[in-house]
């Protein structure tokens, strides 16, 4: 059974003036998060990602549909009921939302506190958390002595504190330094496999999902246009949402303007040859067109890896004999996808 479970869910608020039709942020999302994933979901500005945060932590109520966590219904719950239900969710945010006045040590025990947790079980669990996240020795630091990653380090602490099972993570590295980026997400990936915390992350940054996320949904205006395993959905988008947003990390095919800078500068017939999991590999590809007395360069493109599976596209000036080019790539196309981008020779 999942652990989050959204069925025909949607969240409409009144219109802002009158006249002006009712704003719908999530519109009849049907969506599914196993236990152990580490679940992107990712869409731009106003796609309504951070509305469905709200209604998987019970901070917003649906308009309709229904929405289970961890086997229990939250539609049908009154708000002790929903309380103790946020309980089990952990939560990080962009701007950190620590409390000033409290030391590293204050903010980490603070739910702790509120959930009822004797002194003693406080002090070791606080004292167990700071050093998974690497704090140790910021316990009596505060917030404004602390750097961003700092800062951001100790609000998972404190989403941990009370042993979540789910932790929602709302554009946790947006506002962070690559190398910041890199290191939270190492720790948010040590959540995951070391506690066994179903993560759930929001975000606008497809390098992010590319780095931590097993699985992804894309959402545009309010709904879920596509979604799967995040190499299927990186190596072959297919919604033109979804292809502008893996276009801002991996380099496909190239555009009808980069072609032409291309022509320019390179001579011979121009070919994508697109790579996934289980093809041959662009070395192979490489060795068939030497092997026929071939000509080429890399001239666009690249190869990602997401968790050991390769994918990519790469394009190459091929020069030599027309016939021979003919039969390598029909030789080379019954493993890989071969596209012939420009027949002719730049002038």
């Amino acid at each position: 059974m999942p652990i989050v479970s959204l069925t025909n869910v949607s969240k409409t608020y009144p219109s802002r003036s009158h006249g002006e039709p009712e704003v719908v942020a999530v519109d009849d999302v049907t969506l599914d998060i196993d236990q152990g994933d580490v679940y992107g979901i990712i869409g731009y500005s106003g796609a309504g990602k951070s509305t469905l945060v709200r209604l998987i932590n019970a901070l917003e109520p649906a308009t309709s549909g229904t929405i289970t966590v961890d086997g229990v219904d939250l539609t049908t719950l009154g708000e002790r009921e929903l309380r103790r239900v946020r309980g089990g969710i952990g939560m990080i945010f962009q701007q950190f939302n620590l409390f000033s006045s409290r030391t590293v040590r204050s903010n980490v025990a603070y739910p702790l506190t509120l959930a009822g947790w004797s002194k003693p079980d406080i002090e070791a669990r606080v004292t167990e958390l700071l050093s998974f996240v690497g704090l140790s020795d910021k316990a009596k630091a505060y917030p404004e002595q602390l750097s961003g990653g700092q800062k951001q380090r100790v609000g998972i602490a404190r989403a941990l504190a009370t042993k979540p099972a789910i932790l929602l993570a709302d554009e946790a590295t947006s506002a962070l330094d690559p190398q910041t980026t890199h290191e939270v997400l190492d720790l948010l990936k040590r959540v995951n496999e070391e506690q066994g915390v179903t993560i759930v992350v929001i975000t606008h940054e497809m390098d992010v999902i590319q780095t931590i996320a097993t699985k992804v949904a894309v959402m545009e205006n309010g709904r879920v246009i596509e979604r799967g395993d995040v190499f299927d959905v990186f190596s072959a988008p297919q919604n033109p949402a979804s292809q502008r947003f893996v276009g801002t990390v991996v380099k496909g095919v190239p555009s009808p303007s980069e072609l032409a800078v291309l022509r320019e500068r390179h001579r011979g017939r121009l070919v994508t040859f697109s790579f996934r999991d289980g093809d041959s590999s662009q070395a192979q590809v490489f060795l068939d067109l030497a092997a026929a007395g071939l000509d080429f360069e890399l001239v666009y493109g690249g190869i990602n890896d997401i968790r050991g599976r390769a994918f990519g596209h790469l394009t190459l000036a091929i020069r030599g004999d027309s016939s021979a080019i003919d039969r390598a790539l029909t030789t080379i196309g019954e493993r890989v996808d071969v596209t012939v981008i420009a027949a002719e020779e730049a002038r």
